[in-house]
């Protein structure tokens, strides 16, 4: 039973926002280009081992949650988390390419890409030992007691392995439904798995580093405003009397003004008025920009030309 779905990180999307709106001589824009590329690329990595999951047979009566953050004394943000009848299972997925060397002494990730590119990471094990002795604590302040295990998974079989002494599995995906069965035969049951389930979720926390001109100290005025064409990749959409219209291609949507907003939410700020409703997306009636907003239904505070408008949740 899924009750996490799959879903792309917060972050991974407001990057995609950010490099669409970024100029592509603007200094950092390669630099952001290529920590899109990186979380796109866990994203998948996690999305494939999600659905391996969901295929394990021993695992329809499980609960499996997606990217967790829980209050804890050290930071925890765990990729995949299991609750299985027995013990709580922390996977921590690297969707790595190249070969990867897991040093031991002192304990190191270094990987060499398939150009020949060396780069040296924090070992996984470092961070999953943090997150199962984070969880302890984070159940031991619920009065649960239940063991809690931890791997690092591969999703696919694009990488080398070469590893030292170790303390923690390293597995490939394919590897996953041997490991849990070993798990699941190991221990009596000590805890109800629903009781976990409802403790997790009545805890869960949503944490975003929005907006990214904040984050990363970027100038917000270097965003290319507008509205963009999801048919052309262009931006600049003319507003008509219902929906946009693209200059270059001549092409229509109606709700093309939604996606904008939400890029200003994650790039520029949570709240928005009309005047930089009306900068943003480049219209000049500021009757328009007051109907796109209401019509939105968006939380408000203040009145008239001091009104604002809230864009969590939009």
């Amino acid at each position: 039973m899924i009750v996490k779905p799959f879903a792309p990180s917060p972050l991974t999307k407001g990057l995609q926002a950010l490099v669409t709106r970024m100029q592509p001589t603007h200094p950092q824009y390669q630099n952001f280009q290529q920590e899109l590329k990186n979380k796109e690329a866990g994203d998948f990595g996690e999305q494939y081992v999600m659905k391996e999951l969901q295929q394990i047979a021993l695992l329809n009566d499980c609960y499996i949650f997606h990217n967790v953050i829980l209050p804890s004394v050290l930071p925890m943000q765990i990729d995949i988390l299991l609750i299985v009848p027995n013990a709580i299972i922390l996977l921590e997925i690297k969707n790595i390419r190249g070969t990867v060397h897991f040093k031991s002494d002192p304990r190191q990730l270094i990987r060499t890409s398939e150009s020949g590119e060396v780069h040296v990471f924090t070992h996984p094990e470092i961070q999953l030992e943090q997150y199962i002795q984070s969880m302890k604590h984070f159940l031991d302040t619920q009065h649960v007691s239940i063991p809690i295990y931890g791997a690092v998974v591969f999703p696919f079989n694009n990488v080398n392995i070469h590893r030292e002494d170790g303390r923690l599995p390293i597995l490939m995906a394919k590897e996953l439904p041997i490991f849990l069965h070993k798990h699941l035969e190991k221990n009596k049951e000590t805890a109800t798995m629903t009781e976990i389930k409802n403790i997790i979720l009545s805890h869960l926390q949503h944490r975003t580093p929005f907006p990214l001109c904040q984050y990363y100290q970027i100038d917000a005025s270097a965003l290319r405003r507008g509205v963009y064409c999801e048919n052309c990749g262009e931006f600049g959409m003319e507003k008509l009397k219902i929906g946009w219209q693209c200059q270059m291609c001549q092409h229509r949507c109606r709700d093309a003004h939604i996606q904008a907003l939400k890029d200003y939410y994650m790039l520029v700020g949570e709240t928005i008025t009309n005047r930089e409703c009306r900068d943003f997306l480049m219209i000049e009636s500021e009757h328009i920009a007051k109907r796109i907003l209401q019509k939105l239904q968006l939380p408000r505070s203040g009145s008239n030309k001091y009104s604002s408008y809230k864009l969590f949740g939009l």
